[in-house]
């Protein structure tokens, strides 16, 4: 569960494009549902991965079926992330990047020219190289989608700072060309690791006590990030 938690973080990483400062003031309420399989864990079946996003905070519930639920709060007034991993095993870690450079080439990212349609969506290709933890990732993208869903996209997964500014320049060129993110395939050893494609999302009140991390659980320290995203 621990290798889980550290390809699922690291996936976040990637998508926490430096966008929030363009959505900054986005009030989007509600929930955005996603369908996730990950062959990484020697599991075909598909799960559901649900993101709730109220303002500053997000919740994300992504259910493991035999393996449990992996659950994701975070909080950008305060720079607070927590994980949960199964009904006892949690992490914490601040989202800020101290850093604020990167050593290194910068990251390959390019149109294959491959279309297919996602949720409704008319979605195009490209190809991101060069991630520690990832061989390689596949981001389909969209300019169809509603502000609604493009707001509440980046209040979920552009609330990470943490990611590295490589990958933020990268994910960058798809955003200032009004692309969104609406699938995922992530290759890590020459296989495939994990494919996600939006599902649909909606607008509707949430309770802010969906945003608590829970207080039984003693969170640790994440395990120290490395120098471009990866994880040690």
């Amino acid at each position: 569960m621990k290798q889980l938690a550290r390809f699922l973080f690291v996936i976040a990483l990637v998508l926490a494009a430096p966008a929030l400062k363009l959505y900054a003031q986005s009030t989007f309420e509600g929930t955005i549902t996603w369908s996730m399989t990950l062959p990484m864990m020697g599991d075909d079946e598909k799960h559901s991965m649900i993101v709730n996003v109220k303002g500053d905070k997000s919740e994300t519930e992504v259910d493991m079926g035999a393996m449990g639920t992996f659950k994701s709060y975070v909080d950008k007034a305060t720079n607070k992330s927590y994980i949960v991993v199964g009904p006892k095993m949690g992490y914490t870690m601040d989202l800020k990047n101290d850093s604020g450079s990167s050593s290194g080439p910068a990251l390959d990212l390019k149109p294959t020219g491959k279309t297919k349609t996602i949720a409704g969506y008319a979605a195009q290709e490209y190809l991101l190289k060069g991630m520690e933890g990832i061989d390689q990732m596949s981001l389909w993208v969209s300019p169809d989608v509603p502000k609604e869903l493009r707001e509440g996209f980046h209040n979920s997964f552009g609330s990470n700072q943490r990611a590295d500014p490589k990958q933020n320049q990268a994910i960058n060129q798809l955003i200032d060309k009004g692309l969104t993110p609406v699938g995922v395939d992530a290759q890590k050893d020459g296989e495939l690791a994990m494919s996600m494609e939006l599902v649909k999302f909606e607008k509707k009140p949430l309770d802010d006590a969906l945003f608590v991390p829970p207080a039984d659980i003693k969170f640790q320290p994440m395990p120290q990030m490395g120098g471009h995203g990866g994880m040690n």
